[in-house]
Formats: C-alpha cells, structure tokens, sequence
C-alpha cells in the first residue's frame, strides 16, 4: 500500500535490511573501578539535541568487558527505545550507551544523513507501538522492523541537502524570534521606569503648572498591612480556605486558586478581624520571591485568606491603585528591594522598609494620564506577544511537516513559506516602534 504511493524507483524496507542495529548496556553501579574512566557513556538525558557531543559520565575498559555495553563510533545514530522513546541523536565522539539507547549504524545503500531524517520523521508512530508497556518501552525487533521509504542513493543526497538548507533557514527564523520576549521585556521595564519617574508624562506636563514631583513615604499613600503578624503558618486542612502564597501569583499577576495551600476557617475569621480588603488592593512579596505585586480579587464574600510571605497594601482614597500597582511593578523598587533584602536562608524584606519606599506622589491628573498611557502601550506590548505566540506554534509544527512530505516524495522549494518570514520580520519591527515612540514621546 505505502510502495504505491511513493515515486518511482522508491521502495519500502525494514530497518534491519538497511542498518546494523545494537543496544548498549550499563556496568554494575556496584562496582567503582567500571566508573570514571575515560570511555564516554550515553544515557537519554545526554541526548539534548540531534549532535551528540558529551556525556555525563563516563566508564572504563573494564565496565565495558564485565557489561553489555559496547563502544559505538562516531557518526552513529542513536536511537532511545526506553522511557522517551523516539529521541534522535548522531555520535560526534566514540562512545558507549545504556541499554535505553540503540545504537544505529547505516548500510551503503542509505545515506546516514538521510536514515536519520528518517528516523526522526517515524519518531511519534515509533512512540505509539511503545504505549501501555511497562515504562512506554519498545524492543529491538519492533525498531527493527520499522519501514523506512528508501528513494535511490543520489535521490537520497538531494533530500538531504534540502532538508539541511530548509531547517537551517529554520533555526535562523527561531533565532530572530526568540529575541521576542526579552525584546518585550526590556520594552515593558522601559515603560514602567519612564512611567514613575515622569519621563513618560514629561511634554503632557508643559504649560500645566504641575511642577515638579515629590516623593513621600509609602504608607502616606497607603496602609501597608502585615497580614499574618505571627508569621507562623497554620497547618493545612481538606477542604479548607485558600492560603495565598506569592507561589500562586502567575507570570500575568493573577491569582490561580487551584493549588494553593488551604487552610482552616478559623484563620479566615481571623484575618477577617485584622483587615477589610476593597477593590485596588494589592498584595507584595516579602519573603522568598521579593515584589511581585498583584491585584487582589474582590468578592462578595471574603474567601481567602493571605499568607505570612506577603505584604498587604492599600492605597488611599487619594492614591490612583493602577499607577501604585506599576510603580511596585516598576525596576526602581526591584532595585530598592535587592539592596534592603535580608541575607538569609532565603531573601525577605521587612514591613518597615517596606511603608518607607519612597515613593512619587504626583497630581491625581498626572497619575491617571500615566495609567492611560502605560495601559496603550502595554496593550500593543500584549498584542505583539500573542502574535509571538501564534507565530512559535506555527514555526514549531513546520519542520514535521516538511519531513513528512520529504519521505512521500512530495518535497519541493519554498516550504519554509514567505509569510513565517514576513511576520517575524513584523514582530522585530512592531517591537523597534514601539521602543522608540517610548523613547521619543512620539
């Protein structure tokens, strides 16, 4: 069936006839003089990427004589059969391997390159025979009964030669568009640092006779509330109260109540007793992870309660709660926090230092035109990332596509296509426009 689909002069054979196929094996861990030696030995772990260069351990002569194990050549393509089944690597150096990994070594009628193509195409139907069995394992005769498509030798060399081009020119889009959240995210600490220090509002402020800023005490604009003065946190319970800990907070600032430590109703009542929280309050990582500030959910009922690594703060009524949010958020009181923070166990910043952040206490205008324009720009911000994220997702599925279309005989030029270029392209440059509107207050 599958030969009929193929092109002309195809033909389709197990691996056994095209390959020597071998396992490795481990010497016993009982016995130091097998270890340490200056044989590199491969275990899955060693296969991060398809060149295979280094290893963490190594063994000797004679682990090698007192085990199953064998020394493999470079060039030879590895294969893991164990655990993570399917995960491909070529042997840049001589080397043994564990009983987890074959080790594949081609025949004259195939080109190495092209096996291993092959092989990493085959991966996922080659992890499907190996579900439901103890440990997703496979066995030698199932590897070696693998069908490869097998084009003539120069038909072979040509696909090979596409396909290192094509995912060369891949590994140079993921380059670029890697560069995107760290582009992001210098682009939001700017925003921020311009935002509180006035830079951002700096031409919106002429002609308003605001002057210049002040900086007051932070529990001026804000009670600044610890909210579990004993610091001593109170044994878990089923079914019991969320016990929010900065760990629940996620990269977006919101709380995800799904694994949070719970805790007994009696801690809520008294929590209840000690503050009142209302719409704008923020809470702020103390101990451990230090700032990290995230708006805290206001419901009907009080149905959490907050943890001792936490500092509650509320802003006054006179206090925009947004801009007090991206002023905690900003790289001024990063650095505030790393040259206050406690050399202990783990970092931790008292309360004290904490209500005497300095902190810019400008016009009530002011502050509501900084929120307007930190919120425009971090709205585009946000729309780039998506469009990141949509764009990795297509550039991830790419190279499995085009290797599939090469063992069907159907690969032809331009796979990699225009528009994945042209959208990385529009990322770099969205993101270069938007650093400089920020820059020039354009």
């Amino acid at each position: 069936m599958m030969e009929k689909k193929l092109p002309k002069g195809w033909k389709v054979l197990p691996l056994h006839e095209i390959s020597s196929i071998k396992s490795g094996g481990t010497p016993s861990r009982a016995v130091s003089e097998y270890w340490g030696g200056n044989i590199p030995w491969v275990k899955i772990s060693d296969i991060r990427r398809l060149n295979v260069s280094t290893t963490e351990e190594s063994i000797t002569e004679e682990g090698i004589k007192n085990s199953s194990t064998k020394i493999f050549p470079k060039g030879t393509i590895l294969f893991t059969i164990f655990a993570s089944i399917g995960k491909v690597g070529i042997l840049q150096i001589d080397a043994a391997t564990n009983q987890a990994i074959a080790g594949i070594t081609p025949k004259s009628i195939v080109e190495s390159k092209f096996l291993t193509y092959s092989l990493i195409n085959l991966s996922n139907k080659i992890q499907e025979s190996g579900k439901g069995v103890a440990q997703n394992n496979i066995n030698l005769t199932i590897l070696k009964n693998t069908k490869i498509s097998l084009p003539p030798l120069p038909e072979q060399q040509r696909i090979v030669g596409k396909l290192d081009a094509l995912f060369g020119h891949l590994d140079s889009l993921r380059e670029k568009l890697d560069r995107i959240p760290t582009l992001l995210k210098n682009f939001r600490q700017q925003v921020l640092t311009q935002a509180v220090t006035g830079e951002l509002t700096k031409e919106w402020r002429e002609g308003k006779g605001l002057g210049e800023w002040e900086y007051i005490d932070l529990q001026e604009v804000a009670d600044v509330v610890d909210p579990h003065p004993s610091h001593r946190t109170p044994p878990p319970v089923i079914g019991g109260i969320p016990y929010i800990s900065i760990k629940d907070v996620d990269s977006k600032g919101r709380i995800d109540f799904s694994n949070s430590t719970l805790v007994s109703s009696k801690v809520l009542e008294e929590h209840i007793k000690r503050y009142e929280l209302k719409e704008g309050d923020l809470g702020f990582g103390k101990i451990g992870t230090l700032g990290k500030p995230f708006q805290l959910p206001i419901f009907k009922e009080r149905t959490y309660t907050l943890s001792a690594n936490i500092i509650l703060i509320q802003p006054k009524s006179n206090y925009n709660p947004k801009f007090l949010f991206y002023y905690l958020d900003s790289p001024i009181i990063n650095k505030l926090l790393k040259e206050g923070a406690k050399a202990t166990s783990q970092p931790a910043f008292g309360i004290k230092k904490a209500r005497v952040f300095p902190t810019p206490n400008p016009s009530k205008e002011e502050q509501k035109e900084i929120v307007s324009q930190v919120d425009a720009l971090f709205s585009l911000a946000d729309k780039i990332e998506s469009q990141y994220v949509s764009l990795k997702a297509k550039i991830d599925q790419l190279p499995q596509a085009i290797l599939a279309k090469a063992f069907r005989g159907e690969l032809v030029g331009q796979e990699v296509k225009e528009y994945v270029v042209e959208e990385i392209e529009g990322l770099m440059a969205a993101e270069e426009q938007l650093s400089y509107r920020v820059k020039t207050k354009t």
